[in-house]
C-alpha cells in the first residue's frame, strides 16, 4: 500500500495509519494479528470451533461506535446488518457494512473515510463477496476477494490464491464470532479462526478471559472478556495488550475495547445502537424460547 511518489517510509507510515485504524475500529479484527509459536503456547487449552447458534443479529441492526485515542475523540465507525437483493449461486445473502471516519483535530492531518462490505450466506455467515473502498488523505484504494469453497481459492484483484475451506474476511470473521456459543469455554481456553486480507490468509487465536462487569453508556453491564494473539512491531509492543467486551446476553454486542500500541491507547465505546434483535439485556435463555 503506498501513495504514488511516497518513499519506503511513506508506505510504512500509511500501513501505520491502515493499522491503528483497523485496530480500534474493527475491534481485533482487522489488525491482523497471526498465530505463532509463542502465541499458542500461552494459550491455555485450543478448542474446536464452538458450534454456531441463530444469529443474535437481524437486518437493520446499527452498532454506533466512538474511537479515542488517549483522550483525543479520533474517530466515528458504524457496523450494521442489511438483507441482500444480490444472490451467490442461488443462495440469499446478508450484506454487512463496516464505515469509519477520522473526526475533529484528527482528520486535519489524518483524514480516513473508508468502508468495508461483505455478503455472507444467511445460512452458515461464510461469505461469498468482500469489497473494501478506503480513503485515506490522498490515497485511495478498492479491491475485491471473491470466495470459490468448491476449490478452497479466492479470487481478488492481486490474483488467486488457496484458503482454508472455513476462511472468513475481516468483516464476516466479526459476526461470525458473535454467532457462537461459548456458553462451555473454561477462562483461559481459546478458539482460532482463519480470514484473508490483502493477499495472504491469517489464524487469530482469540482467549476467553472470564466474565467482568463494566461501567458502559447504558449503565453497567455483565460482559465476556477476550483478548486476541498481537505480533510485535510496528504498532505493538512486546507486552502488548487488546482487550474486547462483549454483552453477556442475547445480543452479544460488542460495547467495548482496548488495545495497547507503541505509544498510548485506543478505545473503542458503543454510543448508540439501533434495531436490535432482542431487547439489551434480554437472557439467551429467553431468546431461546423467542427465537
Amino acid at each position: 500500500m503506498q501513495y504514488p511518489g511516497k518513499d519506503h517510509h511513506g508506505k510504512g507510515m500509511n500501513r501505520i495509519r491502515r493499522y491503528i485504524f483497523f485496530a480500534c475500529f474493527m475491534l481485533a479484527i482487522l489488525i491482523q494479528p497471526r498465530v505463532s509459536a509463542h502465541a499458542q503456547s500461552r494459550a491455555t487449552a485450543l478448542s474446536d470451533i464452538p458450534q454456531q447458534i441463530n444469529p443474535p443479529f437481524q437486518p437493520g441492526e446499527k452498532l454506533h461506535y466512538k474511537i479515542r485515542y488517549g483522550f483525543i475523540n479520533a474517530a466515528d465507525g458504524t457496523l450494521s446488518v442489511e438483507k441482500s437483493d444480490r444472490t451467490f449461486r442461488g443462495q440469499e445473502a446478508l450484506h454487512l457494512k463496516a464505515e469509519g471516519k477520522t473526526i475533529s483535530a484528527v482528520a486535519l492531518f489524518m483524514k480516513v473515510r473508508n468502508k468495508y462490505e461483505s455478503f455472507v450466506s444467511t445460512k452458515t455467515l461464510m461469505p461469498f463477496l468482500f469489497t473494501e473502498s478506503v480513503k485515506e488523505g490522498s490515497y485511495t484504494r478498492d479491491s475485491y476477494v471473491r470466495f470459490d469453497r468448491d476449490n478452497k481459492i479466492v479470487n481478488t484483484n492481486k490474483g488467486t490464491f488457496d484458503i482454508h475451506k472455513n476462511a472468513l474476511d475481516v468483516l464476516s470473521t466479526f459476526y461470525y464470532a458473535r454467532s457462537l456459543d461459548v456458553s462451555d469455554l473454561d477462562p483461559g481456553e481459546s478458539i482460532q479462526l482463519y480470514y484473508f486480507i490483502d493477499d495472504k490468509e491469517y489464524s487469530m487465536v482469540i482467549k476467553y478471559l472470564g466474565k467482568e462487569t463494566i461501567k458502559t453508556d447504558f449503565g453497567r453491564m455483565e460482559c465476556l472478556k477476550f483478548t486476541p494473539s498481537l505480533i510485535e512491531g510496528r504498532i505493538f509492543r512486546r507486552d502488548s495488550d487488546m482487550f474486547l467486551w462483549i454483552t453477556n446476553d442475547a445480543n452479544r454486542i460488542p460495547v467495548k475495547a482496548k488495545v495497547e500500541i507503541l505509544v498510548g491507547s485506543l478505545t473503542l465505546d458503543l454510543k448508540a445502537y439501533e434495531n436490535l434483535k432482542y431487547p439489551m439485556g434480554t437472557s439467551m435463555a429467553t431468546a431461546a424460547k423467542n427465537p
